[in-house]
């Protein structure tokens, strides 16, 4: 969709075909008409290129269009003169075969047309490089949407799940006949597990503090559910400053690991989560140890579900060379490493 080069080709084309023909029927040798129209159309490619694939992107990120148009109109400027001025020799020397007055032939007299037509094929590759960016803009947006419906989607399923309910509560009752206290506790956490699920996971940024309680809750109530059966090991920031993160984020990638956890009999099972900052840059490392896999060559890893595949999409939509995401999987253990930038969503 933003391929804009075959156009930069095409008017490029266009120009120095249509200048040739004109100084061709002015009465210019075939040669010397085609020298003229590259002389003339060459230096617009590189105007174009320049506009179209390094400051309009810029521009457009910063919101900036006006700065970029009246910068548009200096390249333009500047590289006209420049032009105008190197073959300024050649362009008089073709002049005096075909004009009646020849001396009228000087930098005043050859500038302001070719100026005005280098300003216009650029406007006009701009104008659709501009369009390009702005429908691939309306497109990611819409993906976005679609992501963040289907994750929401996904969230309230999970949330109506009643195996899951049935199973927590079940956990809840079985823990008040042994602990009431660590019963009660258990409730209010899963009680914030729901509240930010369902109040907080809507907005499109939120403190990375909140995100992170939200993940000790789960993780907690997840021990508890399971009796403390898994050798869990979690290291958050001790220190978080105010920063701001897309919320569930992280989540599905510690979801992802209670899922498919292994549940050998004869050896250890185990998740280990890291969690730390370094200037602006989040890490957020997720093991876990994971039975050998039966999967057929060709079927898809179990590890990698639609939690997985919609946090990608959701990583690639909100931060744009903003992360950086690596799954590894052995036979017995699986690794996630994300580095994401924070701040970028505010």
């Amino acid at each position: 969709m933003t391929k804009t080069w075959p156009v930069i080709l095409i008017i490029w084309a266009m120009d120095m075909v249509l200048t040739s023909f004109q100084v061709r029927m002015q009465g210019l040798p075939d040669g010397e008409a085609l020298q003229l129209g590259l002389m003339e159309s060459f230096p617009g490619v590189l105007c174009a290129i320049l506009l179209c694939y390094w400051l309009l992107p810029f521009f457009m990120k910063h919101r900036r269009m006006f700065l970029f148009a009246l910068l548009a109109v200096v390249i333009c400027l500047i590289t006209s003169l420049i032009t105008v001025y190197l073959s300024l020799p050649t362009l008089c020397n073709s002049a005096r075969k075909v004009m009646a007055d020849p001396q009228l032939c000087g930098l005043q007299t050859m500038f302001p047309g070719h100026f005005i037509g280098l300003l216009f094929t650029s406007g006009t590759i701009c104008g659709i490089r501009f369009y390009q960016e702005y429908a691939k803009t309306l497109i990611d947006h819409e993906q976005l949407r679609t992501t963040h419906l289907e994750a929401e989607l996904t969230l309230l399923r999970g949330q109506l799940d009643p195996h899951s309910m049935f199973n927590m509560m079940n956990s809840i009752h079985v823990l008040i006949e042994r602990d009431a206290s660590q019963a009660a506790d258990m409730v209010l956490e899963f009680s914030d597990i729901l509240r930010y699920q369902l109040y907080d996971a809507s907005k499109p940024a939120i403190p990375l503090q909140q995100e992170v309680t939200y993940l000790q809750n789960y993780v907690n109530v997840e021990n508890k559910r399971r009796c403390h059966e898994l050798e869990v090991t979690c290291n958050w920031e001790p220190q978080l400053p105010l920063c701001y993160i897309s919320p569930l984020i992280l989540t599905p990638f510690v979801e992802n690991a209670y899922k498919h956890v292994s549940q050998f009999t004869d050896q250890p099972n185990f998740i280990r989560i890291d969690l730390f900052l370094e200037g602006d840059t989040l890490f957020f490392v997720v093991k876990n140890s994971k039975e050998p896999s039966l999967d057929t060559p060709n079927a898809m890893p179990r590890h990698k579900g639609i939690g997985l595949v919609n946090v990608q999409k959701r990583l690639a939509l909100l931060y744009p060379d903003q992360h950086c995401l690596s799954i590894e999987e052995t036979a017995d253990l699986f690794v996630v490493y994300l580095e994401i930038k924070i701040n970028v969503l505010q």
